[in-house]
Formats: C-alpha cells, structure tokens, sequence
C-alpha cells in the first residue's frame, strides 16, 4: 500500500500513520510506500513522522521521477490529506487501477464512490481507516474489483475529454462546437 504527498503537516501523514499502527497486527506482510519530498520548512515535521514510523513497515521513496511505476507497485492507495478540492494523487492512482482509502473530505467522494472503487471513512477515525486498510489487504478480489471501478470512474468522469466537455458547457453555455475549435479561430477578429 502507499501514498503520494509532499511531507508537510498538512498531508495529514501523522494520522496515515497511527491507521497504519492500529491494522498492522491485522494485515498480512505488507509496506506502507510513502512517497514525495520534504517540503521546505517541514524538515521537523518529517523527522516526527521518521520516529512515528518506528517499527512499522513504512518505506520513505522520496520525490517520484515516475509516479505511474511507484503506481503499478501497489496494491491499495491510501490518501488522508484534506483537500478543499480533488486531489490529483488519488485520481492519478485510480486511472492505474488501484482501489483508494480515503478521508471523506474534499471532493474525495466525488472521486471515491464508498463500496465500489474503493472506502471512504470519516476524517479524524484512525481506527476506521485502519479498518478500511484491513479490509482491502485481505481481499483481493475485491481490490481487483474496486480498482476496475476506479479505473472506469476515473476515464468517465475526470478524463481531459470529459474535462474539456464540461468546460465548454459551462463557460460557453453548451456551444461545443465552437469550443472544438481552436482558439485561433475562435477569437479572430473581422
């Protein structure tokens, strides 16, 4: 299982870890893959999280030249930052296929359809999310089911065409065809 975040306090990482430590007497083997870099500033912050870690299986991967292979290499993502909007990182994992643990905030259940492509748990609930963790790590038809969901959820509904669709209904009140055009054409003057 893993995460992509910047080290800061606002990735809520602290709280990813005590799940972590309530379910890791109840998963089987596992690592809990963190990747991203250590903001500036949060050095502190980053050592806390080092000694929290302690005894756990936690590997620090550091910044990602390739977050589509750290990717591939998991199993479930987990994501407890609390974003005011949708988080990239775990749209990122959903479009690799993989089923998403996530706090129910933000437009995480925009993203995060709970039962289907993955678990939303309350934000704050460690023991939830550990649950949840537990949950997906001893079922892998259901991680195999969930990230299948995902994976559909995430081509439909955030794919740059449906994005750019969606737009253009918007911001040009359903004027599609004028939106395919491209700008140069759009905006020449007579």
């Amino acid at each position: 299982m893993g995460t992509a975040a910047r080290i800061h306090p606002h990735k809520k990482l602290d709280e990813l870890l005590a799940a972590l430590r309530l379910a890791a007497p109840r998963l089987p083997p596992h690592v809990l893959r963190i990747a991203g870099g250590v903001e500036r500033g949060a050095e502190a912050h980053a050592e806390v999280l080092r000694r929290m870690a302690a005894g756990l299986s936690v590997e620090w991967v550091g910044e990602l030249a390739d977050a589509r292979g750290f990717l591939r290499e998991l199993d479930v993502f987990a994501l407890i930052a609390e974003p005011a909007g949708c988080p990239n990182a775990s749209l990122e994992a959903m479009a690799e296929g993989l089923p998403v643990v996530a706090t129910a905030v933000g437009g995480m259940a925009e993203q995060v359809d709970d039962g289907v492509t993955g678990r939303l748990v309350p934000p704050g609930d460690a023991e939830a999310f550990a649950g949840a963790l537990v949950e997906l790590a001893d079922d892998p038809a259901r991680r195999a089911l969930m990230g299948a969901a995902g994976w559909e959820r995430a081509r439909e509904r955030f794919s740059l065409e449906r994005m750019v669709a969606d737009y253009a209904r918007v911001c040009l009140g359903g004027r599609g065809a004028r939106a395919a055009q491209p700008a140069s054409a759009q905006f020449t003057s007579t």
